[in-house]
C-alpha cells in the first residue's frame, strides 16, 4: 500500500509512533528517521509523509514545500449542537475572565497555553502571562466524562477506534463516529475523539490532526493509512 512512499519521523524512540513505522513497513514504505529536521535531506517531496511533534512536522513541511491536513480550530463552533452535548462558545481570555468559573477553556490554536478545567480567572490569567488579551480561545461548561474513544477517519469513514480512558460500549462509540466522520464538515483526514458524558451520552471532544495525533490503542495499520493522506505538497 505504502510503496515507493518514505514517512519522515523524529529520530527520537516512541513507542507509538514507532509501532506506526513498523506498520508503514508491513505495508512496503519506507520510513526515514531524522535529528536535525530542520536541515532535512533532499528528499523527493511528491513521495514522503511526516508524522511526529508539532515542531517536527510543521518545520519539516516549510522546509519541504508541503502542506498539512488539519481540521478547523473551531470545529466544535461549526457542528451540530447535538454532536456537542455541552455548552461551548468561542471567545478572547478577555471575555473569559468574566464568565462563571469553573470553566473548560483550551486555546483554539493548539498548545498556546494548557487546556483545562479553570477553577477561576486568577488561575487562568497565571497560566496565559504574556499572551495578548484578544487571544482567542474555547469555553465550555465542566461535564463528567466517563469513557473516551478515539478514532482514525479517512474519506468519511472511521478507520480504527480504541477506548483509551474508562469503560464503555465501543461500538456504541463507533456508531456515534460514524456520523460525525459522514456528516461533519472534516477534512479528507483527521483523527476524533469523542466521551461519554454522564447523563448525555456520546459527545464530540475535539478533532486532530492525523499527521501528530498519537495512536491511544488504536491499530497503527489504520491510522498509517490516515497518516498517508495528511501529507500533500503545497
Amino acid at each position: 500500500m505504502f510503496h515507493g512512499l518514505t514517512l519522515l519521523i523524529p529520530e527520537k524512540a516512541d513507542p507509538e509512533r514507532d509501532t506506526v513505522a513498523r506498520a508503514w513497513e508491513a505495508q512496503g514504505g519506507e520510513v526515514l528517521r531524522l535529528g536535525r529536521f530542520w536541515s532535512p535531506p533532499a528528499v523527493d517531496r511528491e513521495r514522503v509523509r511526516l508524522y511526529g511533534n508539532d515542531t517536527f512536522c510543521l518545520v519539516l513541511a516549510q522546509k519541504l514545500g508541503l502542506s498539512l491536513v488539519s481540521p478547523p480550530d473551531d470545529l466544535l463552533l461549526k457542528v451540530d449542537p447535538a454532536w456537542v452535548k455541552r455548552e461551548v462558545r468561542g471567545a478572547t481570555l478577555e471575555q473569559v475572565a468574566a464568565e462563571t468559573f469553573p470553566r473548560f477553556i483550551k486555546p483554539l490554536v493548539p498548545k498556546v497555553f494548557r487546556a483545562a478545567v479553570w477553577p477561576g480567572p486568577e488561575a487562568l490569567a497565571e497560566e496565559c502571562r504574556g499572551l495578548a488579551p484578544e487571544t482567542p480561545v474555547l469555553s465550555s461548561e465542566v461535564v463528567s466524562l466517563r469513557a473516551e474513544v478515539r478514532a482514525w477517519v479517512l474519506d468519511g469513514r472511521v478507520r480504527t477506534c480504541a477506548l483509551y480512558e474508562g469503560e464503555a460500549s465501543v461500538t456504541e462509540a463507533e456508531a456515534f463516529l460514524a456520523d460525525i466522520a459522514r456528516m461533519a464538515p472534516l477534512p479528507r483526514t483527521c483523527v476524533l475523539d469523542v466521551a461519554l458524558v454522564e447523563g448525555r451520552g456520546w459527545a464530540l471532544l475535539e478533532a486532530n490532526a492525523a499527521w501528530g495525533a498519537g495512536l491511544n490503542g488504536c491499530d497503527a495499520s489504520g491510522a498509517a493509512r490516515c497518516i498517508a493522506e495528511a501529507t500533500v505538497t503545497a
